[in-house]
Parts: structure tokens; C-alpha cells; sequence
């Protein structure tokens, strides 16, 4: 009876140190997005808003025409999206800021979770006169892909986002609705918030539109937002919509965007207010070799864990 315990014991301790080893590998390899042993590092004092700031808030824009046609906009079920025009600026006709939207591409970004690379995260932005979809699919290990979309069109302010959603792993989707008037006003509507629908200001961006935003402003004109300026822009997460504002550090060759080598990029990091800080640091690298797409993002989690993109590689959508 004691030969037979004392295997049993040791065939438990046996399981338990395999199961041990299994996951110690799984974490070496792969990591645990959903937790991190970071704490939030510290916010730059310069980006702690204190007082009152001049902001660059959005302004009316006088969209540049496309020299070429790109093609249609299809959604995963086969829908093809039908346009007015195939031209950018299409539908509008009045002076302001200049602004060009960037090209169909789909954009590959290796994916790092607290330093530790996973696989590449697709980025896939389409364009047809004034609609876009953009489309952003990032894998992690265990619990699935982080999947974002935003659909819209443009408008006198720039991009303008009609709906906005996204899904981590398994999780039920979450999305926000733009509904926007003729004047780029009128109401925001929140799956996560049925009861809560803010007053929806001209200009305002979901997360990654934003990034397409700064773009085509800098495919306009790359002489704004030199270093030191600060633009203000609404943006709606899935249940928010605040005012972020985002610090310019100007405009720099450097080696930030690797695959690139030394390039041009405009860096912006979102600036944190004293008393009540956002849940997330964000800073973004826009290369000028990519029509000032983003060539690196980084997002640190309340939580502390950071979560960063880093373009590898771009690919045309030709059209047809």
C-alpha cells in the first residue's frame, strides 16, 4: 500500500512539473497579452497639461483631387459600396485646410506585446471618392485577434466615421455610431452605452481614423503642425468621446520605423491632463515615405502593459 501511494504522489508531482513546463514555454514563446509585470512608466512632464493651452482644434479642409481612380470598397460579405465619384474631393468645393487621403494599401505591422514580437498585424485601408473603409486585424496567442473597423466617408472637417467597432477574441463586439448631420454635428450612439449619447462635434475621430486623419493633413500641407504646436481632436473610443491632444515633436529623420531606415517622420504623443489622465498613452510615428501613414504606434495600458506596431511591409491595392 506505501509503494503504491508513494507512486501515485510522484506521478502527481510528475503531471504537475510537465504542465508547468508546458505553460513556462507557452509564456516564453508567446507571452500573456491580457496581464502585464510593468508597471505604467512614468508621463513625461512635458505632456502634463497644467494650464490653459492654444490648441489647433479641426478646421474646414479643401480636399485635393486623386489623379487616379482606386477601387471599390467591398465588405467581408461581398457588398460593394457605390460612389458618386471615384475622385477624392468628389463632393466637395470649398477653401480651407488642405488635405489628400492616402492611397488603398494594406499595411503589415509586426506586433509587440511588452517588448516580446508576436505575428504581423494587418492593416487594410480602401478608398472610393469619399468613402473609406479601414480595417486593422492584430493576432495575439490564447485569446485570439484584436480586430478593429471603421467605415465613412469625408466631410468638410476631414475624415468622418459613421461607425466604428471592434472585437478581442472571442469577446462580443462593441461599436460606436456617428450620426452626423449636414454640418458635421449631431449625436453619438454607444453599444456599450445605449442610455449615453454626447453631442457629436465636427472633426471627431474614432482611435485608428485619427491616424488617417493626421495623414491627410500632412499630405496637404507637411508644413503644419511644427514642433511644439498642439492639435486637438474629438475621439470616440467604444464608450467615450473626449477631447485628446496631441503634442508635436515635429518634424525629424531618424531611425524610429526600422524596415525604413534613416527616413522623415512626424512623431505626436497624446498629452495626459493632471488631474484625470487617460487610460492609455499613445504615441505615433507618421513616415513621409509611407504618404505619412504611421510607420510605428505604441499604446501603454493603464495596466501598464504596452502594446506596439512597427510597419514591415505595404502593399498597393491596384484597382479593379
Amino acid at each position: 500500500m506505501k509503494k503504491k501511494s508513494l507512486s501515485s504522489r510522484s506521478l502527481r508531482v510528475i503531471f504537475a512539473a510537465l504542465i508547468l513546463s508546458v505553460l513556462g514555454h507557452l509564456v516564453l514563446f508567446f507571452g500573456i497579452p491580457f496581464w502585464s509585470p510593468l508597471l505604467p512608466s512614468a508621463v513625461s512632464d512635458e505632456l502634463i497639461i497644467k494650464t490653459d493651452l492654444l490648441l489647433e482644434l479641426p478646421k474646414k479642409i479643401k480636399l485635393a483631387r486623386a489623379s487616379k481612380k482606386l477601387p471599390p470598397i467591398t465588405s467581408e460579405q461581398g457588398n460593394t459600396t457605390a460612389n458618386e465619384s471615384s475622385e477624392q474631393g468628389g463632393l466637395l468645393d470649398q477653401q480651407g485646410q488642405a488635405f489628400r487621403l492616402p492611397d488603398s494599401g494594406t499595411l503589415y505591422y509586426d506586433a509587440y506585446v511588452d517588448g516580446q514580437k508576436y505575428q504581423t498585424g494587418e492593416l487594410q485601408w480602401i478608398v472610393e471618392g469619399n468613402n473609406y473603409r479601414l480595417y486593422v486585424n492584430i493576432p495575439y496567442a490564447f485569446i485570439g485577434p484584436f480586430v478593429f473597423e471603421s467605415r465613412g466617408s469625408v466631410d468638410a472637417y476631414g475624415i468622418a466615421p459613421t461607425i466604428y467597432w471592434t472585437q478581442r477574441g472571442t469577446n462580443a463586439p462593441r461599436f460606436s455610431r456617428f450620426d452626423r448631420d449636414n454640418k458635421g454635428g449631431g449625436k453619438m450612439f454607444f453599444s456599450e452605452k445605449p442610455d449615453f449619447t454626447p453631442e457629436l462635434l465636427p472633426g471627431t475621430q474614432d482611435r485608428f481614423s485619427l491616424l488617417f486623419q493626421f495623414a491627410s493633413l500632412l499630405n496637404g500641407d507637411g508644413k503644419i503642425d511644427e514642433a511644439g504646436s498642439i492639435r486637438a481632436l474629438p475621439v470616440v473610443d467604444y464608450n467615450t468621446l473626449e477631447m485628446w491632444q496631441f503634442k508635436s515633436y515635429g518634424e525629424a529623420i531618424s531611425d524610429d520605423v526600422p524596415s525604413l531606415g534613416k527616413t522623415t517622420v512626424r512623431h505626436y504623443a497624446l498629452m495626459q491632463r493632471e488631474n484625470d489622465p487617460y487610460k492609455r498613452q499613445v504615441d505615433i510615428w507618421l513616415a513621409k515615405d509611407l504618404e505619412w501613414l504611421p510607420g510605428r504606434i505604441r499604446s501603454q495600458e493603464a495596466n501598464g502593459r504596452v502594446l506596439e506596431l512597427v510597419f514591415k511591409q505595404k502593399n498597393p491595392i491596384k484597382p479593379g
